[in-house]
């Protein structure tokens, strides 16, 4: 009984001890953010979580023919929105910026898989002489639905990474010089708006 007592008194001593202890700001590194840096973080956070739940959709959205067709029909308008972002930097001396090149060279890649979906479209799906009544709610082929799931998930991975270079860029007026910038708001008007596609296109398979 003593000694069931003793350790309990011990037990208690010990406890009183540890909430006690004063921790030094050298035992934990305190991180101050700004308002403008934590409103970057929170806004990362947000895009990369509406991003990165979106695979189940793409694949609702491919499940029948009337997706597909739907889903091509706005990799088309992401096709033709890189395009004509690559067209507005022509003119422009990329290669001395080395953020603006990076983000012209992730854009390029946005357009090589988006021609790789429309070509998948036509050639392996066989969507070319798609007609809305007759084949909207078949269902996609295997080999279609795989490859094209396949695409699409890259296609989001890229399209984020593009998103993520661009708001790198310097804001400061006329750090580019004569490059046109405002093609760059102009190519996030498109871009940013593909969870939104997505999930317009996986609710046509019913």
């Amino acid at each position: 009984m003593k000694l069931a007592i003793f350790a309990l008194v011990l037990a208690l001593c010990l406890a009183v001890n540890a909430a006690s202890v004063d921790y030094s700001i050298e035992d934990e590194e305190v991180i101050e953010l700004s308002p403008s840096e934590l409103a970057d973080q929170i806004s990362n956070a947000f895009f990369y979580g509406v991003f990165g739940r979106l695979k189940p959709t793409i694949k609702a959205g491919l499940r029948t023919l009337k997706g597909v067709h739907c889903t091509i029909e706005r990799v088309i308008s992401i096709h033709a929105a890189g395009i004509n972002f690559l067209n507005a930097f022509k003119d422009c001396n990329s290669a001395a910026f080395k953020d603006l090149n990076a983000l012209l060279n992730q854009v390029q890649t946005v357009v090589y898989t988006c021609n790789d979906i429309v070509n998948l479209n036509e050639n392996v799906c066989n969507n070319s002489d798609y007609n809305d009544e007759a084949d909207g709610q078949k269902k996609t082929s295997k080999t279609c639905f795989g490859k094209l799931v396949s695409k699409m998930v890259t296609l989001k991975k890229q399209i984020g990474k593009t998103v993520t270079l661009s708001k790198k860029l310097s804001s400061t007026p006329g750090a580019y010089g004569a490059c046109n910038m405002e093609a760059v708001d102009d190519l996030l008007s498109v871009f940013t708006e593909f969870p939104t596609f997505v999930k317009e296109c996986s609710k046509l398979t019913s």
